[in-house]
């Protein structure tokens, strides 16, 4: 896959959209999209630790969003393209399939997404359901982790909102101290539930 570290760039349309891979040891590829109006380091070091437990991860900036330039993408247009990220980064992988892991309304438009789009499973770290795209969106069947914490009467409302959305197989965890995507990759028992949904799942 790609060099420990290494930049990337993915042309999606009129876009180039930019990032950053990990080499893991080929225990399947893990595309991060961040929420709009943060970029990759949303996600801190878990694209490194995830490496480091064998995945080959790739992190990218959506149009309009840190490394990558463009315009700004409305939330509507994010479902084709990240569908398009995805078909190049399998193509460019070599793979067939890839581990998807979202993070706030991107995680609305990526229920669009499943094994028929190269998604084989989904993580999505602190979910928040978009009503306008969730009117008008294609759900599909999809394996899905939604990990959130913050406040349990976030996980009561919001992160319920999105959980009964969901069609398909799908797990809810719950961990107080999960303040956000970055936050996951310093504790150990969520990590280790991330890394044996996808050791089960991304086949």
């Amino acid at each position: 896959m790609t060099p420990v570290g290494a930049a990337i760039e993915i042309t999606v349309g009129t876009d180039l959209v930019r990032g950053v891979g990990f080499a893991g040891s080929g225990r399947g590829t893990l595309l991060f999209v961040h929420d709009l109006g943060a970029d990759l380091d949303q996600f801190g070091t878990l694209p490194e630790v995830l490496a480091a437990a064998g995945f080959d991860t790739v992190a990218i900036d959506l149009p309009d969003h840190g490394l990558s330039g463009g315009d700004a993408l409305p939330l509507a247009r994010c479902a084709p393209v990240v569908g398009d990220i995805v078909s190049a980064v399998v193509a460019a992988s070599d793979v067939h399939v890839v581990g998807l892991v979202t993070s706030g309304r991107i995680g609305t438009v990526a229920t669009a997404l499943g094994r028929d789009q190269s998604v084989a499973a989904h993580l999505v770290i602190n979910p928040v359901l978009d009503d306008d795209i969730a009117r008008t969106a294609k759900r599909v069947h999809a394996v899905r982790l939604v990990v959130h914490g913050d406040d349990p009467s976030i996980v009561g409302t919001e992160t319920q909102r999105y959980f009964s959305y969901l069609i398909g197989e799908k797990l809810l965890m719950f961990n107080a101290a999960i303040a956000g995507p970055a936050a996951v990759a310093a504790l150990p028992t969520v990590r280790a539930h991330i890394e044996l949904f996808f050791t089960r799942y991304l086949q």
